[in-house]
């Protein structure tokens, strides 16, 4: 009897509801730590992300706006008869032309050669200097003749002319004619400036892609007998 007493008071002691499972305190403590890793890496992963696509051309330059020159300006006087008899003015003419290529824009100009006694009949190398808007640019002609009142040339130049205008209009044209590009800017360029061929220009123009993140960058390098050549540049992008 006695026996049997003990067993039915050991087991009908009443269970302390404060108490809880220790399996059920680890689960808390590892859900809770659990957060605050994820919470911790999601942290250092959006960190990363906004450094690796931070946007270091972005808002450069000022917004370039339609163009009001025209797309190719050309000489005011009439290409001559190059039969005439007269080799230099057919050249001197073409000069001209290739300066206005890269200016972009008509403005007062003359030009001149020091070909004293050239006829086209004999090999010759002599400059000739297109002077636009008071800046001269020396070509140097090589000339040789090619039959009978024939002759043919080529002409180097180390610098030429660029101008603000034509700079800002052939950028529009080129980067307008591709839907996909936007917010067109570019740094302050010079009025009118004298400056080497096949050198970049120190300013830049910029755009957006619409495939792209981030910003990209347009360098000029201005040319002796065409217009001003635009490279394209983009920025590393990831994650």
């Amino acid at each position: 009897m006695d026996g049997d007493r003990q067993y039915a008071e050991a087991t009908a002691q009443p269970t302390d509801p404060r108490q809880t499972r220790p399996g059920g305190r680890k689960i808390l403590l590892s859900v809770v730590v659990a957060l605050l890793v994820c919470g911790g890496l999601c942290g250092v992963g959006q960190l990363i992300t906004n450094v690796v696509n931070q946007d270091d051309w972005e808002d450069l330059g000022r917004p370039v706006p339609s163009p009001a020159v025209p797309e190719s300006p050309k000489p005011t006087w009439p290409k001559p008869n190059l039969l005439s008899g007269r080799p230099d003015p057919g050249i001197r003419h073409t000069l001209e032309q290739n300066v206005l290529a890269s200016a972009g824009v008509l403005k007062p100009m003359t030009s001149r050669c020091d070909n004293k006694g050239f006829t086209g009949e004999h090999a010759a190398t002599f400059d000739c200097t297109v002077t636009y808007a008071g800046l001269d640019v020396v070509y140097t002609v090589v000339a040789r003749p090619s039959g009978s009142q024939l002759f043919q040339w080529t002409a180097t130049a180390e610098r030429t002319v660029v101008t603000r205008d034509g700079l800002l209009a052939l950028f529009h044209r080129q980067y307008t004619s591709d839907n996909r590009w936007s917010d067109l800017r570019c740094d302050e360029f010079p009025e009118t400036a004298l400056v080497p061929v096949g050198k970049p220009l120190p300013q830049f123009c910029y755009a957006k892609l619409d495939d792209r993140i981030k910003t990209s960058r347009i360098r000029i390098t201005p040319d002796a007998d065409s217009p001003p050549t635009l490279e394209t540049e983009h920025q590393e992008e990831g994650l």
